[in-house]
């Protein structure tokens, strides 16, 4: 079932490999960052991880998948805190301020990984998106995608932790403001 919603062909971006990048990112913050203790429980995070866009195209898809996660859990009798996971995959709706813990703000950080990455994976991301979208005109999906990134470029840092501010800041920042420059100029 999960790989199934992960390779679905209307799944540009938000697919299989959007997971295995953000577990890959996962464990080399651990590696890096030496924060594996601090991590209330690196098997419950990685589900979470797994689990976060497992629905999507529907009004909500984060809390969606909070629940899908939730019952899949219950499913396999796997002991697993739910709320915690839950939580996790709650923490990554960008529409919501929601006040989140360490793990939480690193969730956030391993889903926006992407944004900071170099130029050419990015705009690769930004074309993944609009693919992802195709079923709204450029009107409409443009606006909104500016809205979004501004939202982005608007806080005072776009990533929680120090380990991705220090890492991925400045490029995140770079990327979204060409992006947003290639939108206004029309050569997207």
């Amino acid at each position: 079932d999960i790989f199934d919603a992960y390779t679905s062909a209307e799944r540009c971006y938000h697919n299989i490999n959007h997971i295995f990048k953000m577990l890959n990112n996962f464990d080399d913050f651990i590696r890096c960052s030496g924060c594996k203790t601090v991590i209330k429980n690196i098997n419950e995070f990685a589900f979470a991880i797994i689990m976060h866009d497992y629905v999507h195209g529907t009004t909500d898809d984060v809390n969606d998948s909070a629940q899908k996660a939730k019952e899949f859990l219950h499913k396999i009798s796997l002991a697993y805190d739910t709320g915690y996971v839950e939580n996790l995959i709650r923490a990554t709706d960008y529409n919501k301020c929601l006040k989140t813990d360490f793990d939480g703000q690193l969730m956030q950080d391993l889903d926006l990984n992407t944004l900071g990455s170099d130029y050419a994976e990015y705009n690769e991301y930004s074309n993944q998106i609009r693919r992802e979208y195709i079923q709204y005109p450029d009107s409409v999906f443009y606006k909104e995608r500016v809205n979004v990134l501004k939202t982005f470029l608007n806080r005072r840092y776009i990533y929680n932790t120090k380990y991705y501010r220090d890492n991925y800041e400045c490029a995140a920042r770079n990327n979204i403001a060409k992006e947003l420059s290639n939108i206004v100029s029309g050569k997207n």
